[in-house]
């Protein structure tokens, strides 16, 4: 995605672009609508908070990362996605070991149903397809997702994901 992508959508004219530093704290509060959807705890602690800003302050405009947002026409954001990359040891599924990472994909309530959601995850599918090496993308997608991503051509994949905490 290059530049602004503007779109006409039921509800009026909408744009998307990418996210800049300046973004930062609107990014993290759609990061924090997502987990809430996902009924992940905690979303509340200030703490992570402060720190996904700091974090989206540094990645945001970098290589690294990349979220494409919604706006309405007053300039409020409104929806977001999110694509970060991830290097690991080239395999036979990813020869070149560069894996994009779709994620913080998440519309305030009052703009769904728009095709936002939908804009921002082709904006950071571009970014992975025309500006980085990334071969192969994965996410993890929550029942109300996996729709969109179906369409767009994710597919299952055999091994779900398993987590462990080393620190607290």
């Amino acid at each position: 995605m290059t530049g602004q992508t503007t779109g006409q959508v039921a509800q009026g004219p909408w744009t998307t672009r990418r996210a800049t530093p300046a973004d930062a704290a609107a990014v993290t509060g759609l990061r924090a609508l997502m987990f809430s959807a996902m009924g992940v705890l905690g979303v509340d602690d200030p703490g992570w908070r402060e720190a996904a800003t700091t974090w989206f302050e540094r990645e945001l405009g970098g290589l690294r990362a990349c979220v494409v947002l919604a706006e309405d026409p007053d300039g409020t954001v409104v929806a977001g996605a999110m694509a970060g990359l991830r290097f690991e040891t080239p395999s036979p599924v990813n020869p070149n070991g560069v894996w994009g990472l779709v994620s913080n994909v998440a519309t305030l309530p009052e703009a769904r149903r728009q095709g936002l959601a939908r804009a921002c995850v082709v904006g950071v599918l571009d970014w992975l397809r025309d500006e980085t090496e990334a071969m192969v993308v994965e996410l993890f997608a929550t029942g109300e997702g996996s729709g969109l991503y179906d369409e767009l051509g994710f597919t299952p994949t055999a091994w779900p994901a398993m987590r462990m905490r080393l620190r607290p």
